[in-house]
């Protein structure tokens, strides 16, 4: 019943929630994160699931800016989608495809069916795209070692990729209290894909002119299947209200790279990767006295291999992860009068086996014990509502990070993970403030061993004039600030005003950085939606942020304009055609200067943003799947 019913899908429709950004499976909740996504309780694994879901058929879409305990530590806010629950007997389904055009076209087009009879659905999707990709960039790069090298570039570079989806399972109700489930979900890519990269180079050693370069790189990734298999129980038992998942995942790739200078080869690399993961999640609540109880348990095992071998540039690494955890959490919350109080906690025992070359690395095999509190006091009256809390997270690093293999990127630079990064953690208080379309956040959370990207010299005596990308452990750093959303109606017109203002005060000097500004980061949206008579929609949002420098980096201003224009036809608004334009003055470029140990980077690059495109939809008997699987393992998911 609001303009968020006209955004086409979820995917589209997510970045127009209050404190949301991003789009394209890319969002985050400003101040606070990366969030997870759930669909009906059950994660969100790929971009996929939210493109298929048609955003008329969600009845509510909440931002939790502190999640409870029955979420992994790692999760810093959470967006929950909850469906239209539809009935019906027999067939339904719906149909979609998208086109857009930039430098490069893309497209899509996916087929969802299901089919009830009594208490039994079985329900199967195929989904097909095109990903384009171009970009270009501009850098300089400057390393001071011995001598000062100053490397100029110019890149561009595309890349296509031909995609499979797909989900077929079933689930079945044997009465209103227990419902079983099972779901299965293949993807890879159409063949081989590869990614071009063009360059041309000028280098200066001290000041003098030293060389020029036309360089060319090609990483092909070859074609490998994933699979992942979700199995769920829910139900009533007495009082207690039960819900079990089981989840296995599997996915393997392999990614070649060959790069060469003025026509000769200077750099080839094989990349694989193998890695399944086994979770099994269950809760169970229950009312006790005049409050929810909820307790519940959740054990992960993750096998990780990754296999890197190299022309000579640099040594083949052999890097396999065997991490197992276990954690405990239970929750309860009391409303008393017009206050609601909650508190809850959640024990993560997690062990990390890191082998090098099938050596066994205590170093890097940590093993953690983690006691976690969530605490947070509501309180409502009429249309007032207020809420502080307080919640400690923590964040592993993901596994792509802890590979202890030297890429090759260009002659001059260089890149490596650090099997050695310990753990992120986070003590976080938030005061969240409403008042019927005012919607105010804040928070203040202090960090300690924030993950960043350091570069330095690599070996002035072997290699001169190389960089290296790595990445370490601030010791102590701080974050705070808060958002704003105006969002009243004016008949047709609904505009959604968004300020956001942040602070990061990081320790850099720690890690050899002598760079930490502190400025004001400021974060404008104007979201403007009309919704006019005969089923004709219009959305027009910009964004714009100031230039500002925070940490060791200065940022030049950012600004986006989208517009986006749908009309709807037949009984239930069953077809729907929209067009939209991207990016419309072609200004999200990204351009900053970053600091370092004794080296500085000016780039500015822009991705293939400025698109049009047309979108068709149709929906037919339209019966929502039943399905009530959860998912188990998702922080292990996400960071494989």
């Amino acid at each position: 019943g609001t303009s968020l019913a006209k955004m086409g899908t979820a995917s589209e429709m997510l970045s127009h929630l209050p404190f949301v950004t991003g789009k394209d499976g890319n969002y985050t909740v400003l101040g606070h994160g990366t969030p997870e996504i759930y669909i009906n309780n059950r994660k969100v694994r790929d971009t996929g699931e939210l493109e298929r879901l048609r955003a008329d058929e969600i009845v509510s879409a909440e931002v939790i800016t502190v999640p409870g305990a029955q979420y992994a530590a790692d999760v810093p806010a959470v967006i929950r989608i909850r469906t239209v629950k539809q009935r019906g007997q027999g067939w339904s389904g719906s149909f979609r495809t998208n086109y857009s055009q930039g430098s490069l076209a893309r497209g899509n087009g996916q087929v969802n069916l299901n089919y009830r009879t009594g208490g039994l659905d079985i329900f199967g999707r195929a989904y097909v795209t095109r990903s384009s990709f171009y970009g270009n960039s501009t850098s300089d790069d400057r390393l001071e070692a011995s001598s000062v090298w100053d490397v100029h570039t110019q890149k561009h570079y595309n890349q296509k990729t031909d995609y499979f989806f797909g989900t077929l399972g079933f689930n079945y109700d044997f009465n209103e209290r227990h419902s079983i489930g099972l779901r299965y979900e293949p993807n890879a890519p159409f063949g081989n894909h590869q990614k071009h990269v063009y360059s041309d180079v000028t280098v200066k050693k001290d000041d003098e002119f030293l060389e020029e370069m036309k360089t060319e790189q090609v990483n092909q990734d070859k074609s490998k299947w994933k699979h992942s298999v979700n199995a769920y129980y829910t139900g009533n038992i007495g009082k207690w209200q039960v819900d079990v998942n089981a989840d296995y995942l599997f996915g393997q790739s392999e990614k070649l790279q060959q790069i060469t200078n003025n026509g000769e080869k200077a750099a080839e690399s094989t990349s694989k990767v193998r890695n399944y993961l086994y979770a099994v999640k269950a809760v169970a609540s229950t009312p006790i006295g005049k409050g929810h109880f909820s307790i519940g348990t959740e054990e992960t095992f993750t096998n990780r291999h990754d296999l890197f071998l190299q022309s000579g540039f640099s040594a083949d690494a052999d890097n396999h992860v065997k991490q197992s955890s276990w954690s405990a959490f239970a929750n309860y919350s009391l409303p008393l009068g017009k206050w609601n109080l909650s508190a809850g906690f959640r024990y993560e025992h997690q062990q990390t086996d890191y082998y090098e070359n099938n050596i066994y690395k205590k170093e890097q095999s940590p093993v953690y014990n983690d006691f976690i509190p969530t605490l947070s006091a509501n309180y409502r009256n009429g249309d007032w509502n207020l809420n502080l809390s307080y919640k400690y997270l923590k964040g592993n690093p993901p596994y792509s990070l802890l590979n202890s293999a030297i890429n090759y990127r260009s002659k001059y630079e260089y890149m490596t993970g650090n099997p050695l990064l310990e753990k992120q953690q986070n003590k976080a208080f938030l005061l969240d403030a409403s008042w019927k379309w005012i919607y105010i956040s804040t928070w203040y959370n202090s960090v300690k061993n924030s993950i960043t990207t350091v570069s330095q010299a690599y070996n002035d005596e072997t290699h001169p004039g190389v960089t290296i990308i790595d990445y370490q452990n601030i010791p102590s750093a701080r974050s705070y600030g808060g958002n704003i959303t105006l969002a009243p109606k004016f008949g047709f017109w609904q505009p959604q005003a968004t300020i956001n203002l942040s602070f990061w005060d990081s320790d850099l000097e720690a890690i050899g950085i002598n760079y930490d500004w502190n400025d004001p980061y400021w974060y404008f949206i104007l979201d403007n939606t009309f919704t006019l008579p005969k089923g004709w929609f219009i959305n027009v949002q910009g964004t714009y942020v100031p230039k500002f420098k925070q940490s060791a980096s200065k940022k030049k201003a950012m600004g986006v304009v989208d517009f986006r224009l749908s009309k709807s036809f037949l009984k239930d608004d069953a077809l729907s055609v929209t067009l939209t334009a991207n990016d419309i003055f072609h200004t999200q470029h990204n351009a900053m200067t970053a600091y370092s140990i004794g080296t500085s980077t000016t780039f500015t690059e822009y991705y293939d943003h400025q698109r049009v495109g047309v979108t068709l939809s149709y929906k037919f008997n339209a019966t929502k799947s039943k399905y009530k699987g959860t998912g188990a393992g998702q922080s292990e998911k996400s960071r494989l």
